[in-house]
């Protein structure tokens, strides 16, 4: 006669969970007793549930596009008149600030892509409807009726209209929080290379086999058991630093209650009218999701172009998600586990890590394998013009400088620039979603 509904929520990659909790007590059946609380807060004291319950919990919505390239255009605050270029962006401020990264013109039909740091919601536009982008207004929105309390449901409201609901968002970090699902993520894999001075040689911290698996993502097969008849585990890997065990589990044969876990931990804890599932069904969508670096060591370069001495680094992220479902009619051995619309044993098998030395690669060789372009990034203090030519004072030659620029070959072309400078690659596995929160991490008992 008592029933717990809890919902865990994360309304971004990083941010701190929400624990909602709703509480049922039918053992009075013409008087039920609910109590709610958030984050261990009481929002709703045990007491008799005279009419409908309703609470709202408002919040900063992520614009849809992040982090996917050139889906934005920008319009830079230091130009007058209607100059907009092509832009992604990076992150979204809770101010509602926006960090980008725009193709400002490097020449006759040449771009480089310029970080601005901070940029203003108004100078940004869809740029293919080439509207303004709008952030939205959104809500949780948990509702209790007073007919039948059992049935609370937990929606996500955007801009007023009540959206779907809360169990449509089920998701997942990968790799799994080390500390689990209600501590701070861990480190985001990463893949780092060291490019030289004179840019002809690229060296990576992995091989060439564990470079493609990171940069693709491919999830492939590990294992799968059915320890009992009330239970049913796949094993997959995701990219080369990823494992997760999926189990399907209920406590008895008449039970109506089925558990989904992922890595040990609850995901979802329900009857299939919970989740609306197909009729006769207990089916359960949810989402493996994370983010992935290539993080770039380089020489910075002044703004003539030229190198110096001054090391720096850039960092590019790209996200991305595995649509993921668990389905069953009667018996659990008979589940199917599938992942971007493929069966689980369709996938490819797990193989075992090779023994590799680390890529070593020029820029050409790096584009034409994997699509990457090494990034630049410009030192606006760095000398430049004629103070950065320097004399070798035993021979009495020009070694370095404006002029060594001109007459060296390998050189760069000169930059105008005063931010750093990023060449962002689009990667394939960059997934736009059209939900209103971007990656939340739920949980529902």
């Amino acid at each position: 006669h008592c029933k717990e509904m809890r919902w865990l929520i994360a309304q971004s990659y990083d941010s701190t969970p929400i624990d909602i909790c709703v509480i049922v007590d039918k053992q009075v059946m013409a008087s039920p007793e609910i109590s709610v609380h958030c984050n261990s807060k009481l929002v709703y004291p045990k007491a008799k549930l005279t009419k409908d319950f309703k609470w709202r919990m408002p919040f900063r919505g992520l614009i849809q596009g992040i982090h996917v390239p050139d889906y934005f255009e920008v319009r830079p605050e230091h130009l007058l008149g209607e100059f907009w270029f092509p832009a992604t962006v990076n992150l979204q401020r809770t101010d509602g600030t926006f960090q980008v990264t725009v193709k400002m013109p490097d020449g006759p039909g040449k771009f480089r892509a310029t970080d601005f740091p901070i940029v203003r919601a108004g100078n940004i536009r869809d740029a293919r409807l080439k509207l303004p982008v709008k952030v939205p207004s959104c809500a949780l929105v948990l509702s209790v009726p007073v007919a039948n309390p059992l049935h609370a449901t937990l929606n996500v409201a955007r801009d007023g209209i009540a959206g779907e609901l809360i169990t449509h968002f089920f998701n997942r970090l990968t790799p799994s929080p080390p500390n689990g699902i209600e501590k701070p993520p861990g480190a985001d894999p990463k893949v780092s290379f060291n490019i030289s001075k004179d840019r002809k040689i690229i060296t990576a911290d992995v091989g060439y086999f564990t470079l493609e698996h990171f940069l693709s993502g491919q999830v492939r097969t590990v294992s799968r058991d059915c320890p009992t008849k009330l239970n049913k585990i796949w094993c997959v890997q995701i990219g080369p630093y990823a494992k997760h065990t999926i189990e399907l589990k209920k406590d008895s044969m008449k039970s109506k209650i089925v558990t989904l876990s992922v890595d040990g931990e609850a995901l979802c804890e329900a009857a299939a009218e919970d989740i609306e599932s197909r009729e006769d069904w207990w089916e359960c969508s949810f989402r493996l999701s994370g983010q992935r670096i290539l993080e770039w060591n380089l020489y910075k370069n002044n703004v003539d172009g030229v190198p110096t001495d001054t090391k720096g680094q850039v960092v590019q992220r790209t996200v991305f998600a595995h649509q993921c479902s668990v389905s069953f009619v009667d018996n659990i051995n008979e589940a199917t586990l599938h992942i971007d619309g493929v069966e689980y044993k369709n996938l490819p098998d797990f193989v075992e890590p090779r023994v590799e030395e680390p890529l070593k690669s020029s820029p050409e060789g790096l584009m034409g394998s994997f699509g990457l372009t090494a990034p630049y990034q410009i030192d606006p203090a760095a000398p430049a013009g004629l103070r950065s030519i320097k004399l070798d004072v035993n021979g009495g030659r020009l070694i370095d400088g404006l002029f060594g620029g001109f007459f060296c070959c390998c050189a760069p072309p000169p930059v105008d620039s005063d931010r750093e400078v990023v060449r962002v690659h689009s990667l394939a596995a960059t997934t736009e979603h059209s939900m209103t929160m971007e990656h939340p991490l739920i949980t529902e008992h």
